[in-house]
């Protein structure tokens, strides 16, 4: 067959009718494909028992524990080819492929003695960068210059007037519980250059923040894990050291909180710990002040307050609490608890309550009400000691505050106990005056707020956001100094939310549990940005599996790992209440699919809109479904957007309504199944579920014959479509002709590197069906149904090779019209559901390194498989799952590096600029893949410790006095006074007699003038001019020395 690769030269016109041609090599569809059994993709990984690196980089086979005897066939993953099996099934037509026998022939040695001749790259695996800020309050350091945030995996340092990343301290979870990460974190008060660690498995660490070094210590303080942590700085017995608190699960039932004295390694005192309180339900959340001696906790509906019995003991198994408890109206989502002085009372006369401290706690709980409770402690110490039947009561009575609509996610008291800040899902901040009963609001968040943070000077406000982001807000002016942002793809979270806990109505869920694909994409002009369509709500609960919105473009500097910019791709309601007139959430629209020109200039998206299900119900009749009135109102649009430099975001340029059909009604909106981008032109592909591809191709405007300019005098584009190709009855031959399904679940397509050929593939039957289009005429070239085994999840060019990730993994050279090699892939056949499948098997190409990668989901270990290789619980599956992913030469079997990632892959894209991939994970992380010889995208997202930027030493006044000393004459004269640094006296003496020496001026002098707040709070730019002109013309030279 000749190339269906060569370009045809032609005019370009839009066909009125589709043109289709049957199979054009007539040999093929007559000749029988041998049938043979293929390398697995499971005895590269294998079974392992937690997500480790499995193999070394290329020439290593035998560093994987294959069997080794001399001639023998081994059955590996990549390397082990089997002998064929015969197949009982009718063989069909299909391309031809390479000698049988030749490929399975290849023993142990062969393999490696030809990958140690073979002259391969080998690849690097980078750490990761980003990840999910989790949900625990951010920790100011005493003198509010740094801020630190905890992501599941690790802590990092920011600076509060910058924003930089300081510093980052990982953590190495290999080798634990599937489901280990941080879970809380407080700083020392006895040393604030230290600060404590729990996970979730039970391991506490403690950590000098100030280093980038290894963890200090760890200790294992419980099997069951840890749920919270407090801690506080205890004196007693002439010894302070930090009690930290912790809440976790009992073996045998129930829940307890546990303080514990984890002693350094080596010192006087061992590691003690003392369970000081048991609950039958679970102790949420715990807070500690006035050095231990005050706790509060939150279980369930109660709050549990303890106040410490005695400081005379000199270990901690000797503490000793007393608990105070009362029930709240509801499930608590947050509290805080503040310690002030009683009033001056004399000695004599002071009773106990009234030299007792007084305890102020405030409780936020999930309808949205916040308790204010004053002087807590002493009520409750009344109220015990009061007769049952006497007629005194003590004030339990809390003061009630509501405006929340949903659970107040975080509560907090001022440094001065004059105001009250809380936060919820209305993105909005809101301050309480408790004087005069006052509100003031900070509204227009980004996102829901999680946590709120007062520094310790009480002049900022840390803000973490749902988006994951940080934010700090000046006390006096409520306006941002700093913004600390990360990848806000979703992630999967199996904690409850405090909003689970309230019955409402019942929002749309997934059919099944599934994590889905992000659909991300490196900029061509820009290659160290990624776009990612996001949405409001970011942690994933796959039990509930609810249908969320994903409106927003995120433009994101990987080098930086910073939020470049966040735009709106579809209608949005962040700040609008969210529910309809009859309580339901309003749901917004999902984006589905994104592809960038080869320019950079042009972005196109689709997406798809479904009224919800109560809003259709009265509509449903006898002869209709419920699902049948919502396809009939579904809304699915194809937009085209160009990148506006000037504005520096992408501007709406097309909007293309329903650009396919519903099937097999052949009306309304159906759904969009694929888009593709042409690699060499402007030029756009869908496939529609009603069977057709459109070419989409821009067009010049023109009013009454002349063309329209933009203000730049660039001529104005609208997009329309070019061609449209039906392949919903193609001919396969004589023998066989197929009709897809009325209704197809999946499709994909893809262009050429050269962008004459396209592939598009549709499922639903066994063999899937996969068409080469000649994208100059529109034209079937080439209709194959046995190139693939089952449904077809993915397909991508490299060079003339055509990659289908299917049932199995397959390369088929298009130009020689053969079979290279197929792969099975076991462990995604587990996936029983084609919409996993889809959402979980990742393939992409990259055209600079001729390779290409594929990511499939693995279990850690086989407990949750039932006997037919399917999931048997997919939340569960999901928790413990981990991204196995492969790089592979289409010209061998054999791949160029195996990893197996820590947890699920959402995105896998090639690298824009560079050769590699980047892989963005579940845990909102960013790992690239890249070969030895290249730099990876993320070798400048590294804090600028590990940059070296912070070693960097400002020029003292010394340096200047070593400099050599010009004289009257232009000679240089040298000073060998060995007292003084040389030129000493000269300087000193020039100094008092004439002003001509350059002066000295420090960058501290120059931040006290520019660093006094942010851009538009600085005082007038002329005040700013004479300061700096009356640093220059002082002599600071002869102040550095007096």
């Amino acid at each position: 067959m000749a190339s269906v690769l060569k370009r045809k030269r032609g005019a370009m016109e839009v066909l009125e009718s589709p043109k289709r041609s049957r199979s054009m090599d007539k040999e093929a569809s007559t000749a029988s494909m041998p049938d043979f059994s293929n390398a697995g993709w499971d005895a590269a990984f294998g079974s392992v028992s937690k997500p480790v690196e499995l193999s070394l980089p290329n020439n290593h086979g035998n560093d994987m524990g294959f069997e080794t005897s001399p001639g023998s066939i081994v059955a590996v993953n990549f390397e082990d080819w089997k002998a064929p099996e015969k197949r009982k099934r009718k063989k069909k037509a299909g391309p031809r492929v390479k000698d049988a026998d030749a490929i399975v022939a290849h023993t142990l040695e062969d393999l490696t003695a030809a990958a140690q001749t073979s002259p391969m790259v080998e690849w690097k695996i980078s750490e990761s960068i980003g990840g999910r800020m989790i949900n625990v309050d951010p920790a100011f350091t005493e003198d509010d210059k740094f801020i630190i945030v905890a992501q599941q995996t690790s802590l990092s340092v920011y600076s509060t007037t910058d924003s930089l990343l300081i510093r980052s301290i990982p953590f190495d979870f290999m080798g634990r519980r599937a489901d280990a990460r941080v879970i809380a974190h407080a700083l020392s008060p006895t040393d604030p250059k230290m600060i404590w660690v729990a996970c979730s498995d039970g391991i506490v660490y403690y950590v000098n923040w100030t280093t980038s070094g290894s963890t200090q210590a760890s200790w294992v303080t419980s099997t069951m894990g840890i749920i919270s942590m407090a801690v506080a700085s205890m004196d007693s017995v002439d010894r302070r050291r930090d009690i930290v608190y912790t809440t976790e699960a009992r073996e045998g039932g129930g829940w307890r909180i546990t303080a514990h004295e984890l002693a350094l390694p080596g010192g006087p005192v061992q590691p003690v710990a003392r369970v000081i309180y048991t609950s039958n339900q679970e102790v949420q959340t715990i807070k500690a002040v006035s050095d231990g001696s005050i706790l509060l906790a939150a279980a369930g509906s109660r709050v549990l307050l303890g106040n410490l019995r005695s400081l005379e003991f000199g270990t901690v198994d000797k503490i000793k609490y007393e608990f105070r408890v009362f029930e709240s109206t509801d499930y608590i989502s947050s509290l805080d608890v503040r310690v002030s002085e009683p009033p001056h009372v004399a000695e004599k006369k002071a009773s106990k309550l009234k030299k007792a401290r007084i305890v102020d706690a405030v409780v936020g709980d999930t309808k949205g009400a916040i308790f204010v409770h004053h002087d807590l402690l002493a009520n409750l110490i009344k109220h015990a000691t009061l007769p049952p039947n006497s007629e005194m009561t003590a004030s339990l009575l809390p003061r009630k505050l509501h405006w929340h609509r949903k659970a107040v996610r975080s509560v907090k008291w001022s440094l001065d106990g004059n105001y009250i800040i809380s936060g919820g899902s209305e993105t909005v901040m809101v301050l309480w005056q408790l004087d005069t009963g006052k509100q003031q609001y900070l509204p227009h968040m980004s996102a829901a707020i999680q946590n709120i943070v007062v520094s310790p000077l009480g002049a900022s406000y840390a803000i973490r956001l749902a988006d994951n982001s940080t934010m700090v807000l000046s006390a006096a002016e409520l306006t941002p100094t700093a913004h600390i942002s990360g990848i806000q793809a979703q992630v999967l979270n199996l904690s409850p939310s405090p909003d689970d806990q309230v019955q409402r109505l019942r929002e749309e869920r997934h059919k099944k549990p599934v994590i889905e694909r992000l659909p991300a994409l490196i900029n061509p002009a820009y290659p160290s940005q990624l776009l990612l369509a996001v949405g409001d709500v970011q942690e994933i609960n796959p039990k509930l599996a609810l249908l969320r919105g994903v409106p927003y473009l995120q433009t994101f500097d990987i080098t930086s790992s910073h939020t470049l910019s966040r735009q709106a791709l579809t209608r949005t309601n962040v700040t609008n209440k969210l529910i309809a007139p009859n309580a339901h959430r309003i749901s917004e629209a999902r984006v589905l699919y994104m592809q960038i020109s080869h320019n950079g200039k042009w972005l196109a998206t689709v997406d798809e809109w479904m009224p919800p299900k109560p809003d259709v119900a009265f509509l449903r009749n006898g002869s209709t479904t419920l699902q049948d009135e919502q396809r009939r109102r579904r809304e699915v649009y194809l937009k085209f957007w160009h990148w506006n430099e000037t504005g520096g975001n992408w501007d709406l340029v097309s909007r293309i309504d329903a650009p396919h059909a519903m099937a097999p009604e052949n009306y309304g909106a159906g759904r969009i199944l694929g888009l593709a981008a042409d690699p060499s032109s402007l030029t756009f592909s869908t496939i529609g579920e009603d069977g057709i591809i459109c070419i989409w191709r821009p067009r010049v405007r023109r009013r009454d014959g002349i063309i329209v300019c933009s203000n730049d005098g660039e001529p104005l584009m609208s997009w329309g479509c070019h061609q449209m190709i039906l392949t919903s009855k193609a001919d396969f031959g004589d023998e066989i002709a197929v009709d897809l399904p009325a209704r197809p679940e999946h499709g994909c397509l893809t262009f050429s590197p050269d962008g004459s050929i396209l592939a598009a593939a549709l499922t639903g039957r066994e063999d899937g069906i996969i068409h080469l289009i000649d994208v100059s005429t529109g034209s079937l070239t080439m209709s194959r149904s046995n190139i693939s085994r089952g449904d077809v999840i993915s397909i991508a060019f490299l060079s003339q090779y055509l990659i289908i990730l299917c049932d199995d993994l397959r390369v088929y050279d298009v130009v020689l019209d053969e079979l290279k090699y197929d792969m099975i892939l076991t462990r995604a056949k587990g996936l029983s559901c084609l919409s996993q499948r889809a959402e979980m098997m990742h393939l992409a190409v990259d055209q600079k390194s001729g390779t290409f990668a594929v990511a499939l989901p693995a279990q850690s270990s086989h407990h949750d498989w039932i006997d037919d290789g399917s999931v048997a619980d997919v939340p569960s599956f999901l928790a413990r799952a981990h991204t196995e992913i492969a790089v592979f030469n289409p010209q061998s079997v054999q791949p160029l590096i195996t990893k197996s990632l820590s947890s699920l892959a959402t995105a896998l894209i090639p690298a824009i600029g560079s050769p590699g991939y980047v892989i963005l994970d579940a845990r909102a992380q960013i790992i690239t893949l890249a070969p030895k010889t290249s730099q990876a995208l993320t070798s400048m997202a590294k804090p600028i410790t590990e940059l070296g930027l912070d070693s960097m030493e400002e020029e003292s006044p010394s340096v200047v006095l070593t400099s050599p000393i010009e004289d009257a004459d232009g000679d240089i004269e040298e000073n060998e006074d060995a007292d003084h640094p040389p030129g000493y006296e000269e300087l000193a003496d020039d100094n008092d007699d004439d002003d001509d020496g350059p002066p000295v001026v420090s960058q501290q002098q120059l931040a006290s003038i520019f660093d006094v707040g942010p851009a538009f709070a600085l005082p007038p730019i002329e005040e700013m001019f004479y300061q700096v002109a009356d640093l220059f013309s002082s002599k600071p030279v002869s102040q550095a020395l007096s």
